[in-house]
């Protein structure tokens, strides 16, 4: 476990020393501070409904952006050659790679918090209710997270990995909105594979085991993958 937290450090450390968390942070405060205040003034509504309705196509953009360069990176600097003669295996690189992605995404979602608390003083809030979807949102962060290191460990240029793991999120997201064009035989089996309709059920402030197990299944699924790749590119 030392060894995968050092690693993470080591990454959340480079991360923060490349301007690309900045600009990821200060679009992604800018356009959900945007989604926020237009259902709070615009319309009317002291909800945080919009804001986390808007969430994973939010993700969908700034995830990948945050993901890309994780193991793509290390291809095209020729460090992880380095990394694979060090007395770790490639399991540890991955679960280092993905924590410091993970402190990224918590970031974020602390940053909006204000949200909620800027609710709380206006109106009374369903903290439970909060408390769920904000849990829903990191599940799913954690999920496309983990979609997105999968990508970036398919290439060695970070703007394709980029593209991959956008297009990744985006066919999960066009699974759930095609999936209700099927017979409901089809369209039960297809939704249950769908990160956005276990999401959307955690909106309701209903948290439910099978849901937390899906997120859990859905980030160990990838990792694996990531892992795999990892494990393939030590034997080429």
């Amino acid at each position: 476990m030392k060894q995968v937290l050092a690693l993470a450090y080591k990454d959340w450390r480079l991360s923060v020393d490349t301007p690309v968390v900045y600009v990821a942070a200060a679009a992604f405060m800018l356009v959900s501070g945007f989604v926020f205040g237009s259902g709070l003034f615009l319309g009317g509504q002291a909800e945080l409904r919009t804001f986390l309705g808007w969430l994973p196509l939010l993700w969908m953009f700034f995830l990948p952006a945050l993901a890309m360069r994780a193991l793509a990176e290390e291809r095209r600097q020729g460090t992880f050659e380095v990394l694979a003669t060090l007395p770790v295996g490639s399991g540890q690189i991955v679960a280092g790679k993905f924590i410091a992605i993970m402190w990224q995404v918590l970031l974020l979602l602390l940053l909006t918090l204000a949200y909620p608390l800027s609710l709380a003083v206006l109106a009374s809030i369903d903290a439970g209710q909060v408390l769920a979807a904000f849990t829903g949102a990191l599940l799913l962060g954690a999920s496309y997270a983990a979609l997105c290191l999968f990508a970036s460990s398919l290439t060695a240029n970070a703007v394709v990995a980029y593209i991959i793991g956008f297009s990744l999120i985006l066919s999960f997201v066009l699974l759930d909105k095609g999936a209700r064009l099927m017979p409901p035989d089809i369209q039960t089996w297809l939704q249950a594979l769908s990160p956005s309709q276990h999401y959307e059920s955690m909106l309701r402030g209903v948290l439910t085991p099978e849901d937390v197990v899906f997120f859990l299944c859905f980030s160990m699924l990838f990792l694996m993958a990531s892992n795999y790749q990892l494990e393939r590119r030590r034997w080429i």
